[in-house]
Order: structure tokens, then C-alpha cells, then sequence
């Protein structure tokens, strides 16, 4: 039997509405009010997909004010076995996705701004031992019986949904429940039941790896993914070296240097710095006297398709929107608008969300990428801090779900901007952005240092940026690339000056992103920028040249936080040490290749203390810390 749980609100009290059976599928409330269905289709090889829809069946109309919140329905029917780990995917770009064994614990940052910028502000995680919450995306294996299962989203639907599993002692599942996201004030009329998100569990007893990549392929097909880009996009973003410190001339400087450089980019993007303001998108400062449609023009005219960055979901209070329009800000229920982020490079005030549902935002939204394409020439869109559009608040049209007020609001965007226009989306709720996006960040930040501080160890934030982080989740969403959108693991870093990484520390970061072979951008300043560190650009370029053509598979992502290895079906080969000691790395490969002579991509040298045996696929090698080797095993 499945039990459900419906959490709701009326003004200020908080009720719960247990289910119990009716009828097979079908569950009513203890109090009569609501219908459960949840329409469960087994297929073969333990597989089933539930489709539930909620009614409200009282003969008396709900209560006024009556927010739904959430709905748990806890799944009786599950793989039983022991010695689990966990794969935790999380919520949006920027939030971490990472295994998990039943001695660990799944927990938030500390800070609420912090949990509302990197996580899913309506997901609680427990902070229990052997307790997790996946977004969008459950897989639980078992490394020792070489099983397990997946359970995921498996369609669109109104409300955000995520996988609760608690783990026993045994590492054996002891609960798992999907949980809907509501919290709106939703419109019961005419028996019309609202249809719930389906989802979808099956068993695997493959690689964790290659049921990963085949999910991905599974999960465009459901959701019809529109023909993505053929080619993976290779260009310069001003970000990591200027951050907000660019200026018109710095933008021509780089431009003037890349063409003389023959850098093969096929896109130049400007990033944050240009705007007046937050929310002012079509209004320079003065460090651009020459306006955004001049530098599109100037970047087309050599040979580059012009990108920009914007964050269309947030404003400050002293942008002009903000204050012609303080009604188009989204607010609490104690009429205060919803802080979204505090970025101190912005200065000390926080942003906040636009109501996405308002008229008002509506057509600013229009209005800013009518201009931004139609006028200014812009064919490549960078659209960052998206998830500000999901935050609860009491929006104009309270009746969507946050899931439903963020997906109108993209498919406004891609409405006005058309097909042929690339969107990269950046700070995005991953589930709900499906079929809008061309490209998608699927990590935090990369910085100019490897480990995460010790301000944000020191908050618990499991999300926060650095290098290590962002490349973890590269590889561990690598099954979304070519197949709902292309990766971009974010830029790439191999200057000397303004940079903490060593050099071991750059080749790992330029082996993952190249042999991944998703968007691939550098951020440097192409004018200081040394010799040797262009040539390792360029050979950076060359293999991810080689590799976005074919399929890359992570190695061993059940058994290392930070998985030791990628194969690309190029015909290469990467593993890498991440740890800050040496030691021996053991790695197995999920085809049968050949490795004659061990010859390293990046020093050209042969590797010492390798080995290979081609009978079981397993690559062993010694390691230096932080060390990286790329192989050619064609």
C-alpha cells in the first residue's frame, strides 16, 4: 500500500490531509476533502511509471486562502538491497550533485541566503544520517550486488518534484517517497483534477554510468527535445579575469587580440559590468559610451557571434524598474519583496525577484530581448540568477506553481528571441528549464583557486564555488550533454597571473572540460596572457575539438567524490589524482580499447608507473597530487 501526505496552509494555519486507499490507485483524505490518483503502469524488468492527479471532492468549496504547499507519496514498492550509495542530483545549476553512503549526511549551508541562491528554497534537508533529498533525480546502486534503481521525473508537469530516501545501517533503503512542490493557491473547479508531475523507477543492473547516459537519451525523448546545436560552441567570456571591472575598451582590446591570435572562437561574450543598473538592461554605464549595439556589430564584424549576459529575474531597488514598477517585484505575504541574492560585488543591498506573472514584467521582459536581438544584433544569450523566477511569494497570478511561474516566463523569453538565437541558462532550476535552453551551466562557478574557502566550509555550504566543485559536477551531469541541452561546465583558466590554481591543478581542469567535450570558453586577458599558456589553450582547443564530436562516459562515479577518470569515444582516455597526496590510481574502462604505449596528450612523454590489462579494462597508475594524464587509445 502507498501512503500520502498533503501539506497545506490557510492564512496562518498549517493542516496536513492524510491519505488513505479507496480503491486500487485511488486514495481519499481522512476528512473527505481530496482524491489522490495515482494511475500506476508496471512495464517489464521492475519498471512502472505513476501519473497521479488531485481533486478536491468535498461538497463545500475549500477555504479561502487555502495554499497548497506539498504533497509526499511514499513508494512501497522498491529494490531491496544492501551496501547502497546514493547519487543526489541537485536542484539547480549551481547546486552540488555528489554520492552519498548511509554514514553521511545531506546538509544545507548554514545561511538562509545561501540556501535560497543554491538549493531549492522549499526543500528541507534533514542534516540526518543517511537521510537525502535528489532533485528531479534519484539513483540508488549497490556496488557490491552490481544493481540498483533510478527514479526520476519523467514528463512535464506543474510542480517541482524530488526523491526523499533514508538509508538503514545496512545501507539498505529503509523509505523513499517523491515530494510534489505546490505552494500556490491553486483553482479547484468542476471536478478538473490538477495533474502532478509523473514520475518514473526502474531497475538497472548496468554500469551506474551507461544507465545514467542512457537515461539522458530516455529523457529527451519524453520531453521532445527541439534539434540542438551541431556544433559545441567555443568562445571567450570577460568574467574571470575582469569580473564587473570591464569596460568598452577592454572588450575591443581582447577582441583585436583574439583575431590577430587566430583563436578559433565562434562566440565573444561580454558578461556583468556593462549595465547602469540590475534590472536597467537596456541602459550602459559610462564605461561602454558607445552603447551595446556598437559592440555586437564590432564583434560580428570579426568574425565572432556577439554574446551578452543578463539576469532578467532580479532587480535592485535603485534600478528604474524597480521604482516605476515597485508592483512588478514579487512579495511575501507580509507584502515585502522577496530578496533573491546579495552579491558584494554589487554592493551591500540585496536584489530581488520579479513577478514574473506581472504585466508590467512582462513587458519589460519582451521589450529587453525584442532590443537586446532584434535591434542590437545579440545571437547569444547568457541569462544568469534565473531561479529568483521560482521563489515563493504571493505572485499577480497566485494560481502557478513557482515551477509554472519560471517556465512561462522562459518560454516567453524563447518566443521573443526565436530559434535561432542561442540561450544559455545559468543559475536555472534544471527539471523545469528542459526544451528551452541550448546550452546549460550544470556547475557552480569555476575560480582562480581549487578548494572552496574556509568561510564557506566554515557555513557548511556543501554548493560553494570553486574549482573542484564545478568540475565534480561536470562529470557528474555529463548524461545531460547532446542529450537535453549542451553542458557547459564554465570557463576554463590557464593564466599565470590572477590565478591560485598550480599547474598540475590547470591541465586536470583543462582534461575535464576537454574530454567532456561540452561548451568550452576561456576567460583570460588575451593580451597579458603568457606564451606557454596559449599553447596549452590551443592544445586545450585542439582535444575538445576532438572530443565534442563523440561520447564521453565518466569512470567509477560510485566509488570517488571526485570521479578519477573520463573515456571519450573519440578514442582518449583521462585520469587524474584529485587528492593533495600521491597515490596509485585504479580505473576501469566501459569499452574494450587498446593501449599500446602509454604517451601523455599534454607532455607528449611516455607515463611511467602505468599499467593496463586488457583482459579486465583496468588502467593502474601512480599519481603525483592533483596530477592528470590524457591517452590516446584509438
Amino acid at each position: 500500500m502507498i501512503n500520502a501526505t498533503l501539506t497545506s496552509r490557510v492564512f496562518e494555519e498549517k493542516s496536513s490531509a492524510e491519505f488513505k486507499e479507496n480503491t486500487e490507485d485511488k486514495y481519499i483524505d481522512t476528512q473527505n476533502s481530496y482524491s489522490l490518483i495515482l494511475n500506476k503502469i508496471t512495464k517489464k524488468n521492475a519498471e512502472y511509471t505513476i501519473s497521479p492527479k488531485l481533486s478536491w471532492i468535498n461538497s463545500k468549496r475549500h477555504s479561502v486562502g487555502l495554499k497548497l504547499l506539498n504533497l509526499e507519496v511514499n513508494l512501497k514498492d522498491f529494490l531491496s538491497m544492501g551496501g547502497c550509495t546514493v547519487y543526489q542530483h541537485g536542484y539547480q545549476s549551481w547546486s552540488f550533485s555528489t554520492v552519498y553512503n548511509n554514514q553521511e549526511k545531506d546538509q544545507s549551508p548554514t545561511l538562509k541566503f545561501l540556501r535560497i541562491s543554491e538549493e531549492n528554497s522549499f526543500t528541507t534537508h534533514t542534516a540526518e544520517m543517511g537521510e537525502f533529498i535528489a532533485e528531479g533525480l534519484l539513483v540508488v546502486y549497490s556496488p557490491y550486488q552490481k544493481k540498483g534503481f533510478l527514479i526520476s521525473a519523467d514528463g512535464e508537469g506543474g510542480q517541482n518534484v524530488k526523491f526523499f530516501v533514508k538509508l538503514d545501517t545496512q545501507g539498505c533503503v529503509e523509505k523513499l517517497s517523491v515530494i510534489y512542490d505546490f505552494y500556490c493557491y491553486p483553482e479547484f473547479k468542476n471536478n478538473i483534477p490538477i495533474e502532478l508531475t509523473p514520475i518514473k523507477y526502474s531497475v538497472f543492473e548496468e554500469s551506474p554510468e551507461l544507465r545514467l547516459e542512457k537515461f539522458g537519451a530516455q529523457f529527451a525523448k519524453k520531453f521532445e527535445i527541439p534539434e540542438l546545436p551541431t556544433k559545441v560552441p567555443i568562445g571567450w567570456c570577460s568574467w574571470y579575469y575582469y569580473y564587473t571591472n570591464i569596460s568598452e575598451n577592454i572588450i575591443l582590446t581582447n577582441l583585436r587580440e583574439s583575431v590577430e591570435r587566430k583563436l578559433p572562437f565562434d562566440v565573444f561574450q561580454i558578461d556583468d559590468g556593462y549595465q547602469r543598473e540590475i534590472g536597467d538592461w537596456l541602459e550602459t554605464n559610462i564605461k561602454f559610451p558607445s552603447g551595446m549595439a556598437y559592440l555586437a556589430e564590432e564583434i560580428r564584424k570579426s568574425g565572432y557571434k556577439p554574446g551578452l549576459w543578463l539576469a532578467p529575474f532580479i532587480v535592485r531597488k535603485k534600478s528604474n524598474f524597480y521604482n516605476m514598477y515597485p508592483e512588478a517585484i514579487l512579495k511575501d505575504e507580509n507584502e515585502k519583496p522577496v530578496k533573491a541574492i546579495w552579491n558584494p560585488l554589487w554592493g551591500l543591498d540585496s536584489m530581488y525577484s520579479l513577478d514574473v506573472t506581472h504585466p508590467a514584467a512582462i513587458e519589460m521582459l519582451e521589450n529587453v530581448f525584442k532590443t537586446l536581438v532584434k535591434e542590437y544584433g545579440y545571437t547569444y544569450l547568457k541569462l544568469d540568477f534565473l531561479f529568483a523566477a521560482s521563489l515563493d511569494g504571493v505572485a499577480y497570478n497566485p494560481k502557478l506553481t513557482p515551477a509554472e511561474r519560471y517556465s512561462s516566463a522562459l518560454k516567453l523569453i524563447r518566443k521573443v528571441v526565436g530559434k535561432d538565437v542561442f540561450l544559455l541558462g545559468c543559475g536555472a532550476p534544471l527539471i523545469p528549464s528542459v526544451g528551452i535552453f541550448d546550452g546549460m551551466r550544470i556547475g557552480c562557478d569555476v575560480t582562480p583557486f581549487w578548494y572552496a574557502s574556509w568561510f564557506r566550509n566554515l557555513l557548511k555550504d556543501k554548493h560553494a564555488l570553486c574549482t573542484e566543485k564545478a568540475l565534480i559536477n561536470a562529470i557528474f551531469r555529463n548524461f545531460w550533454h547532446k542529450n537535453v541541452w549542451l553542458n557547459d561546465p564554465d570557463c576554463l583558466l590557464v593564466r599565470k597571473d590572477k590565478n591560485k590554481m598550480n599547474y598540475n591543478q590547470t591541465i586536470l581542469m583543462a582534461s575535464v572540460i576537454s574530454l567532456l567535450g561540452g561548451m568550452f570558453f576561456a576567460s583570460d586577458n588575451l593580451k597579458t596572457m603568457e606564451t606557454e599558456r596559449y599553447d596549452l589553450l590551443k592544445k586545450a582547443i585542439e582535444l575538445h575539438s576532438i572530443c565534442s564530436a563523440k561520447r564521453a562516459i565518466p569512470l567509477d562515479i560510485f566509488e570517488n567524490k571526485f570521479p578519477q577518470g573520463v573515456y571519450n569515444e573519440a578514442g582518449y582516455v583521462g585520469v587524474w589524482n584529485s587528492e593533495k597526496v600521491e597515490k596509485w590510481v585504479e580505473v576501469g574502462l566501459p569499452n574494450k580499447v587498446k593501449i599500446n604505449e602509454p604517451i601523455d596528450y599534454w607532455t607528449s612523454e611516455k607515463v611511467e608507473d602505468f599499467s593496463f590489462d586488457p583482459e579486465t579494462q583496468k588502467i593502474k597508475i601512480k599519481l603525483k597530487p592533483h596530477k592528470a594524464i590524457v591517452i590516446n587509445c584509438a
